[in-house]
């Protein structure tokens, strides 16, 4: 089925940002984009970004908010667009289908309600009803669990995210295991999980739905 999960995001406040910190943005976009199965797009307009996945938008999503915030002090609005992709082309501002509306829609009304996570399905999916309903409720869990985290939980979750064990982690940033384990209880790490295994049977269920009308809707 023609299906994607395409992401769209900003930096909040990006303008009290000095140059230094700019340049290290794109740096880290750089490094998000070539350790990704997505296609990256960033900073074609301001601070704004879109990937372009087949599935993992979640996954990916958080890779992109924890390093950031750990990195830079930043937090990072995203909303997710799951649907079709109608036309492909080289540059993602040119590519276009309900899976990009949906994202950029979503986007602009976050920034109106202050969230930082949304996750938008096409209304003629009338069997995903119960995704748009259930992840209504899951989007602001998770925006909460991201406003409370501190740099440092942050960066312990970046690395787990990345699959990396307690143990190559501790490595990693130079602190012991014990550490490691509870900066990913504060960050709710067990729970993030918990959302990662529900948000690939939402893409393996919506992945094999076959649409009923033409018309898009938010979730």
């Amino acid at each position: 089925m023609n299906y994607y999960e395409v992401l769209t995001g900003d930096v909040v406040n990006s303008a009290s940002l000095s140059h230094a910190q700019r340049t290290e943005l794109k740096a880290l976009f750089d490094q998000l984009a070539g350790t990704s199965a997505g296609t990256y797009e960033y900073f074609i307009r301001g601070d704004s970004f879109q990937v372009l996945l087949r599935a993992e938008a979640l996954r990916e999503a958080l890779r992109i908010k924890t390093l950031l915030h750990f990195r830079l002090s930043v937090r990072v609005r995203i909303a997710i667009g799951l649907g079709a992709v109608e036309y492909r082309r080289e540059k993602l501002a040119d590519s276009d289908g309900e899976a990009f509306r949906l994202s950029g829609r979503a986007l602009d009304d976050m920034k109106v309600h202050n969230q930082l996570l949304r996750l938008s399905t096409p209304a003629h999916w009338a069997q995903a009803e119960w995704a748009r309903a259930e992840w209504a409720i899951h989007s602001q869990v998770l925006d909460y669990l991201e406003w409370s985290r501190s740099e440092s939980q942050s960066e312990a979750l970046y690395w787990l995210l990345q699959h990396k064990t307690q143990q190559e982690i501790a490595r990693q940033i130079g602190i012991s295991q014990p550490s490691v384990h509870s900066r990913a209880r504060a960050a709710a790490w067990p729970l993030v999980e918990v959302f990662l295994r529900r948000y690939a049977e939402l893409g393996m269920a919506l992945s094999t739905l076959n649409p009923t009308s033409t018309h898009d809707d938010l979730l």
